[in-house]
């Protein structure tokens, strides 16, 4: 994974190329794919609602029918001589109500069509006698029953039937259920005087039979009566409702409609169609999406769409892999020249354009290595030259002073002091006039050091006392020659005036990588041009050297970098600290820093 992340990386061509195209094939998958199911919703919607309509229409023609096989059954009670004479108030004997209760039921068989199921026929007297033609009883009185809504209602009407809904039956097996009845008045022709009511119920259930082939998952159907509640449909929790309140009804309109709305954040297709024999609406919904969903498989759809663009993205990543691998390599090559390997040429390979490219990577290659191979000959020649001149400015009077000094200790009689004045003498100016290397151990710094600190001491009193702390590890680390010298003696010269005492500390020590030395004195301090003067340096007749402090930092940053140098805090009354930090280098690797 990490190495085909890099290759992804390196070839930031390729991933730009493969997120255009990927972004083209989702785009067009996408869109082709919006304007396949647009197009096909209309299609279907325009297709599937021309088939609903001829379902609504033989939804209407069977409700017709069935209104006119009632319509039958009540003009055969009516015409029945049984049924005149029995809802009479003549006195019947006994073989004559017999005879006319055989008779009404012959009649009411006659008439009522095999294809009419599960109805109940009753008829009630305005004289109280009722008839059933079924093995059920009247649960309510007569009389309750012709005082009853319903009952007012087809009384107000002339002729014909109405179609009532009621939440309950007048009969023992409706009497829990809610039940669509039709009723109609018959009355007396001559004086057209009411003599009985007809009341034919059929369970709200039963007439799922009209419409049952049409419902479905994504479709609805509602029967709406003329005060816009529902009173008929597949989802018997919507029955007594508003149909304002489910669905997006419209007011109707004669003969067939069709149109479309949102219901539920949903497209919805509306089907609707008036019964005047029963002045009820039938209402269809039909749930677009999900009939869609059912014509088309989206998700197997887009599946193959992802399927297809999968395989298009790994034949253009492969071609253009072959394409860029030549740049790949080039760039992969120029990422090596960052970590300093110049010397390993490209393979010429892949388009003129590459191969050019190529060519002119591998030219600058080579003026890339003649150009460092002169910058660090230059470089180690200038250090040298530096060296050089910083050996010649070790001050004369220094010298004539300290011989004079050893020549007066001689004069005393102090032989053995002046022995160990003139071998630290010696010693001195042969590592550091004599020894023409640029790198010194810390062992040797530290032991020019303590030569210095002698002949210091035997020149002016033991007035400035040095202690020196090394580190295990540290004593073969190498550093530029004459570093801390110059920090000791301005400590001597500067820190402690008028024969003032005090303690110089010199510390080396490993941080991490690094190798860290301080100079720490416990004399005046420095003010602001005191310290100047010590970074500029100041060739005054009784120091060794007139080096600054700005020349050991320059030297330093030349030769490892801006991250090396010299820090000096210094606060007058409390002394001064001198922080030099430089890498940990060994005789193995001063080859490396030169």
């Amino acid at each position: 994974m990490k190495i085909m992340g890099k290759k992804l990386h390196l070839n930031s061509m390729v991933v730009r190329i493969l997120a255009t195209v990927m972004i083209g094939i989702l785009f067009a998958v996408i869109s082709v794919s919006a304007i396949v199911i647009h197009i096909s919703e209309d299609i279907f919607v325009d297709t599937y609602g021309k088939s609903q309509e001829r379902v609504f229409l033989q939804i209407e023609n069977d409700l017709n029918k069935f209104h006119e096989n009632l319509n039958k059954i009540m003009d055969a009670v009516d015409a029945s001589w049984a049924f005149r004479l029995y809802l009479s108030d003549q006195e019947l004997d006994s073989q004559l109500a017999f005879q006319t209760a055989y008779e009404m039921n012959q009649d009411l068989r006659e008439a009522i069509p095999t294809n009419v199921e599960n109805i109940s026929v009753m008829v009630i007297g305005v004289n109280g006698k009722s008839y059933l033609n079924r093995e059920e009883s009247i649960i309510l009185p007569e009389s309750e029953i012709l005082e009853s809504e319903i009952s007012k209602q087809v009384l107000e009407r002339d002729e014909g039937i109405v179609y009532q809904y009621a939440d309950v039956g007048f009969t023992s097996t409706t009497r829990n259920s809610p039940v669509i009845m039709a009723t109609k008045v018959l009355r007396y022709q001559e004086i057209r005087e009411p003599y009985a009511i007809v009341y034919i119920t059929m369970k709200e259930s039963d007439w799922s039979k009209f419409y049952g082939y049409f419902t479905s998952e994504y479709a609805t159907f509602y029967m709406v009566d003329a005060s816009k509640r529902i009173i008929s449909s597949d989802r018997k929790d919507k029955l007594c409702k508003k149909a304002t309140e489910i669905f997006p009804y419209q007011e109707p309109e004669e003969g067939f409609r069709r149109s479309t709305a949102v219901q539920e954040n949903q497209h919805v297709t509306l089907l609707t169609k008036q019964l005047p024999y029963y002045n009820y609406t039938i209402c269809g919904v039909i749930d677009t999406e999900k009939a869609l969903g059912r014509l088309y498989n989206i998700p197997q759809l887009w599946i193959i769409c992802a399927l297809v663009a999968a395989v298009v993205v790994l034949i253009t990543f492969w071609a253009v892999a072959q394409t860029t691998k030549p740049l790949s390599a080039l760039a992969q090559k120029m990422a090596d020249a960052r970590k300093k390997q110049y010397d390993e040429h490209i393979k010429i390979t892949g388009s003129e354009e590459i191969q050019q490219l190529g060519r002119t990577y591998n030219s600058m290659l080579d003026d890339l290595n003649r150009y460092i191979g002169e910058l660090m000959h230059t470089q180690k020649e200038k250090r040298k030259a530096e060296i050089s001149a910083l050996q010649m400015q070790i001050n004369p009077h220094y010298v004539y002073n300290t011989l004079a000094s050893i020549k007066w200790m001689i004069y005393q009689g102090e032989v053995e002091k002046s022995t160990r004045a003139i071998d630290a003498f010696i010693s001195l100016l042969r590592n550091t006039i004599g020894n023409m290397d640029e790198y010194i151990t810390v062992e040797k710094e530290i032991e020019n050091l303590k030569n210095y600190v002698l002949i210091n001491n035997y020149r002016y009193g033991d007035k400035v006392h040095v202690e020196y702390f090394v580190t295990f590890g540290c004593e073969e680390c190498r550093l530029p020659k004459m570093i801390l010298q110059p920090f000791v003696e301005n400590a001597f010269f500067h820190a402690f005036p008028a024969n003032r005492r005090g303690n110089i500390t010199v510390l080396v020590r490993m941080m991490g990588k690094n190798l860290q030395i301080q100079v720490i004195d416990d004399g005046v301090g420095m003010d602001q041009k005191r310290l100047r003067e010590l970074e500029e340096g100041n060739a005054q007749s009784e120091h060794f050297s007139g080096i600054g402090v700005n020349n050991v930092d320059d030297r330093l940053k030349l030769i490892y970098g801006e991250a090396y140098g010299i820090d000096v805090k210094s606060e007058e009354g409390r002394g001064t600290t001198i922080t030099i930090l430089l890498p940990a280098k060994f005789k193995e690797e001063e080859d490396q820093i030169g």
